[in-house]
């Protein structure tokens, strides 16, 4: 249409050097000219009142409605706006043109035109509405929607257990009731081939956060409905409860006492009230290897405990504090960050896998997709739905955790995908870590440590995929790119040697008890003599 117009009128140069699009925005709820929004509109009024657009230069539109569907008052407001800036207007369907010095009927004509355009969408709306009304009045006889959790599948007029994605979601919850992190129960699912449900082909921690916070698991719905109103001089909606919980609306999966058991661990994780999971934080990071370090019998976290100046500092298996774990062996907390941190200098992961490489690439290409199609999906909702007078969150807030699932999942892949481009490279490792020892050394603030000794715990998070602490003292770590690494109470093996980390590295010597030394050359003489003198 553009393109015929342009052939007609040869006198008229297509301007290129703006490529605007308002796909799937709406004019309706004013989107398209919201004020840092994600409307194109509202980019090209800026520049036109900027000057940077010539006077004289025309703005084709199919139609007026396609420019704005809101209120007469800003659509009209909008169309002057252009007009009063020395814009020419024209309306391609009808043939209008709208200038500064056009008939004053025009206008009128137009008040009209985007009057009738703007009561068309209000009309769609409220049918939408009433329709959504009746089927929730309706939900005893019939369900109320086609669109049901991942885990189940249509039978007929209800649903059913899907027969490989159910048995899935009650693995999560069982190991999440268990102690494990999100993370953690993901690369498990990856590591046994487990199937994902949607576009990504790869678990992550998000998806298993969005899997854990629904109550939809036993068998719950929540009918919803979107309440439209004015912020900002900005039509939103919001997505509210429209009245009571429906128990046994869908078949459940998990019963209420692993719901119950699962939902413990994980607020506890949520609110930092894991004992001694990471550590002390807060305006300190004491464990590196927080959510990192597990027990190698038992497969639950190792606890960071500290019982004051004349104790050491160790690791030790949170279920053995309990009882229920025979891995008792306390692993020394400072010689094995110094051992971890001097392995982790001289890391290459020049070999790592490019087809790994490449399916991360795959799955954050998808999860940004994913995460764009939820966005155009708000703005449609906006159309969708009538007006409210009361102020409430953006529209995308319907679609917040969605979005949070998948951001978390794009943080998670983008970190291992990055460390794995820059493998060879020190990629910020050495300045960060030589900057925490510089600190330390010089008995910094906790303020002061704080933000380094964070950043090169999530360095080291975005490289460990396991750390396994044996009931012999040996700590077995997974890098990302599947390369096993052995350490014991400050010595790592390395070409057959184990190799004294602490002093060469660092500069100064943990002072230990004597019987902590007997206790380490009762295994390091045979080691010597197994692997070599370090």
């Amino acid at each position: 249409m553009r393109d015929a117009y342009l052939a007609e009128n040869p006198h008229l140069t297509l301007d290129t050097r703006f490529n605007l699009h308002d796909i799937g925005v709406s004019a309706y709820t004013r989107a398209n000219i919201a004020k840092g929004g994600t409307g194109k509109l509202r980019l090209f009024v800026d520049e036109v009142e900027a000057g940077r657009i010539a006077v004289g230069s025309y703005f084709l539109c199919e139609s007026l409605d396609r420019v704005s569907r809101a209120e007469i008052n800003i659509a009209q407001e909008l169309l002057l706006r252009l007009v009063n800036n020395g814009i020419i207007v024209r309306s391609i369907i009808d043939r209008q043109t709208y200038h500064a010095q056009s008939d004053p009927m025009q206008f009128i004509i137009s008040i009209v035109y985007l009057m009738r355009a703007h009561d068309e969408s209000l009309m769609k709306a409220a049918r939408l509405k009433e329709t959504w009304i009746r089927k929730r009045a309706d939900i005893g006889k019939r369900k109320l929607t086609a669109r049901i959790p991942s885990w189940l599948e249509v039978d007929g007029d209800g649903f059913k257990p899907h027969e490989v994605r159910a048995p899935i979601v009650r693995r999560i919850f069982s190991e999440l009731a268990d102690g494990r992190g999100r993370d953690a129960i993901a690369r498990g699912l990856n590591r046994d081939g487990e199937p994902t449900w949607g576009k990504g082909r790869a678990w992550h921690g998000g998806v298993i956060q969005k899997i854990t916070d629904t109550r939809a698991v036993l068998g719950e719905f929540r009918p919803h409905r979107m309440e439209a109103s004015i912020r900002n001089g900005i039509k939103v909606g919001t997505r509210i409860p429209a009245g009571d919980v429906i128990p046994d609306y869908y078949p459940a999966v998990i019963d209420d006492d692993l719901w119950d058991r699962a939902r413990r661990v994980a607020d506890k994780r949520r609110l930092g009230t894991t004992p001694n999971a990471g550590g002390r934080q807060g305006t300190r990071i004491s464990n590196l290897f927080g959510m990192v370090a597990t027990c190698a019998t038992c497969g639950n976290p190792m606890n960071y405990r500290d019982r004051g100046k004349r104790s050491t500092i160790v690791l030790i298996c949170s279920s053995s504090r309990a009882g229920t774990c025979g891995n008792d062996v306390r692993i020394p907390y400072q010689e094995t960050e110094d051992a971890v941190l001097s392995w982790f200098l001289q890391l290459d992961l020049s070999k790592a896998d490019a087809g790994e490489m490449q399916r991360l690439e795959q799955a954050l290409r998808e999860a940004i997709a994913r995460r764009d199609g939820l966005q155009a999906e708000a703005e449609t909702l906006m159309r969708a739905f009538g007006r409210g007078d009361r102020f409430a969150e953006p529209a995308i807030e319907r679609i917040r955790g969605e979005v949070a699932t998948i951001e978390a999942g794009i943080t998670e892949n983008s970190a291992t995908l990055l460390a794995l481009r820059d493998a060879g490279k020190s990629d910020g490792r050495e300045p960060a870590i030589a900057l925490m020892l510089e600190l330390e050394r010089a008995n910094a603030s906790d303020e002061e440590r704080f933000a380094v000794r964070i950043r090169v715990r999530q360095m080291l998070r975005d490289t460990v995929t396991s750390m396994r602490c044996g009931q012999d003292g040996h700590i077995d770590i997974v890098a990302i790119d599947g390369s096993g690494h052995r350490f014991r109470d400050g010595y790592w093996l390395h070409d057959g040697r184990w190799h004294p980390s602490g002093p060469g590295l660092f500069g100064f010597f943990r002072k230990i008890t004597k019987k902590e030394e007997e206790r380490r050359r009762a295994w390091l003489e045979p080691a010597v003599a197994a692997y070599g003198d370090p």
